[in-house]
């Protein structure tokens, strides 16, 4: 007979569940981390409230002020843009020049090749 084993997702999800009910029941079990916990929930309520109040009565400047540092990050992407395509620009132009270059190079180098050869000849 074929053993039928859970699938692991399931098997995963008891473990995780078991833990966290151990973990729950021994933080419960003493008072001294019950108060404790009881305690860190009121400043955690404490400060969730002080930080709702602070946004609704400075809800246009927080507005106005994410706003204004959007527009400076398009600002400063804009100009990365325009930076990016003069680089660009200037890399190509090198590239051009650099074949230029060796292009009259070679030229030369035929040139002073022919000339030694016909120097030689005479």
């Amino acid at each position: 007979m074929k053993k039928k084993s859970c699938s692991s997702g399931v098997c995963k999800s008891l473990i995780i569940g078991g833990v966290a009910v151990i973990g729950i029941a021994t933080v419960l079990s003493k008072k001294k981390w019950r108060d404790q916990l009881c305690e860190e929930a009121q400043n955690l309520k404490s400060a969730t409230s002080e930080t709702f109040v602070f946004i609704r009565d400075n809800r246009e400047e927080i507005i106005d002020q994410v706003k204004e540092t959007a527009n400076e990050v398009s600002v400063i992407i804009s100009d990365l843009s325009a930076d990016f395509k003069k680089l660009s620009d200037t890399a190509n132009h090198i590239r051009i020049s650099s074949k230029e270059a060796i292009g009259s190079a070679r030229e030369a180098a035929l040139e002073v090749k022919y000339l030694k050869n016909h120097q030689d000849e005479e």
